[in-house]
């Protein structure tokens, strides 16, 4: 029986060895690179940002373009499998949503409580420094959104979902974890540990999903609490009556 959230393509070792090897070359590149590919993209628009999160946005658009818009782009031209094959659909959508929905409260608490840690409060303090106002808080989390998305599609849909084609879901998950974990070091401590069991509770999801949007929704929910919750420890957050 063909193993679920697989295709009936032949299994390609070779195949798969050269999709994981281009897929780290391109997060070497965000990783030490990112931010100078970040200045050049974000250039053009620089005028129509406020200067406090022009870096931020570079950054953001690094990340699309290097882990969303260069790897599809290149599974196409290499003959790859299509994009919803790549988890880029809604799969299995009752399976994953029916999980996300369960796993939405526990998110919001985790980050809650993470926020309460001071090695943890204290970086994304700084990420958020100068953050304000409704529109503010709102275009801040919807730029990042756009992070998420590419973040996840790379590893839990180009990653997992392509990659479970040719070495199985279980190996698949288990793989993606190594360049998952690498590319948190130098944040927090705690967070670091937290990947492992996080990026195999979304591997499994996007697997069994087909999708990544489960583990998409998940993550940018994630991110977005923490900011906010660590924003409100230190009364940053604008107030409504006030209209920020």
């Amino acid at each position: 029986m063909r193993e679920e959230g697989t295709s009936s393509r032949a299994p390609s070792i070779p195949r798969a060895t050269l999709v994981f090897a281009v897929a780290c070359a391109l997060l070497a590149l965000l990783r030490f690179e990112g931010m100078a590919i970040g200045g050049v993209l974000v250039r053009p628009i620089a005028p129509l940002l406020d200067p406090r999160v022009q870096r931020h946005a570079g950054w953001v658009l690094a990340h699309v373009v290097l882990l969303f818009a260069a790897p599809l782009a290149l599974a196409r031209i290499g003959g790859m499998p299509r994009p919803e094959h790549l988890g880029l659909g809604i799969g299995d959508a009752r399976r994953w949503g029916t999980i996300t929905l369960g796993l939405l409260p526990l998110v919001v608490l985790g980050a809650a409580i993470l926020a309460g840690v001071p090695g943890v409060a204290a970086h994304y303090r700084a990420h958020t420094a100068g953050i304000s106002g409704l529109f503010g808080w709102f275009g801040w989390i919807s730029m990042w959104g756009a992070a998420f998305f590419a973040w996840e599609f790379f590893f839990r849909g180009l990653l997992v979902v392509g990659l479970a084609r040719d070495l199985g879901g279980p190996v698949a998950i288990v793989l993606h974890l190594l360049p998952f974990t690498l590319v948190h070091v130098g944040k927090p401590a705690l967070e670091v540990l937290l990947t492992v069991p996080g990026g195999l509770v979304f591997g499994a999801l996007a697997f069994r999903g087909r999708s990544m949007l489960g583990p998409f929704l998940l993550h940018w929910t994630l991110g977005a609490s923490l900011d906010l919750f660590v924003a409100l420890g230190v009364s940053a957050l604008p107030s409504l009556a006030s209209g920020g």
